[in-house]
């Protein structure tokens, strides 16, 4: 999800924001501190649009309950770190309900829809896929991250060199460490 990749980074930036606070002077910090805010306020509002656009599907409220009460916890723990924002406040409360934030979406994301959706058979009458993720997770950046790994067999090759040394190499080299072996011994 672009929301959640983009409130990742917001953190981000508010961590970095805090941790050069002391040095900026109070409206230095505050112009700083603004964008972040926007950006905060407009990760709201797209949430907010998600929570409108699943009620205007047919049976939206009915077949997304749990989507749209966890989106709108989502909307609610966005507002207050804009709040916090516009203080400006870029401290550990503001993190954790950014944290707060990225932790619902990512549950957002993982969840799995308990069923809805029309089941007609007529021509027109409705959709009979056979998808088990909501809507909500297919909303990403495309990463197939339920893709299964191809099981495949490794074999071990430590010790194996590739190819073998050419004959007249062999016999330089057995000479050269015959004559070291016996230069040693002496």
């Amino acid at each position: 999800m672009k929301i959640l990749e983009r409130e990742i980074s917001l953190r981000d930036e508010t961590r970095a924001e805090e941790q050069t606070r002391q040095a900026l002077s109070a409206e230095d910090y505050r112009q700083r501190v603004d964008p972040l805010t926007e950006t905060q306020a407009e990760l709201s509002g797209r949430v907010k649009k998600i929570i409108t656009d699943l009620l205007a599907l047919p049976d939206g409220a009915e077949s997304f309950q749990q989507e749209l009460a966890l989106m709108s916890r989502v909307a609610e723990v966005m507002d207050e770190a804009t709040g916090l924002l516009a203080q400006p406040e870029t401290g550990p409360e503001t993190i954790a309900a950014e944290t707060e934030a990225i932790e619902l979406l990512l549950m957002a994301k993982r969840m799995k829809p308990k069923g809805g959706g029309s089941a007609g058979s007529a021509p027109g009458g409705g959709s009979t896929g056979t998808t088990d993720q909501s809507a909500l997770a297919l909303l990403g950046s495309g990463s197939e991250e339920n893709a299964g790994e191809p099981e495949r067999e490794v074999t071990q090759s430590t010790g194996t060199t590739g190819s073998e040394l050419p004959a007249e190499f062999r016999a330089g080299l057995d000479a050269y460490f015959g004559a070291l072996e016996a230069s040693q011994s002496e």
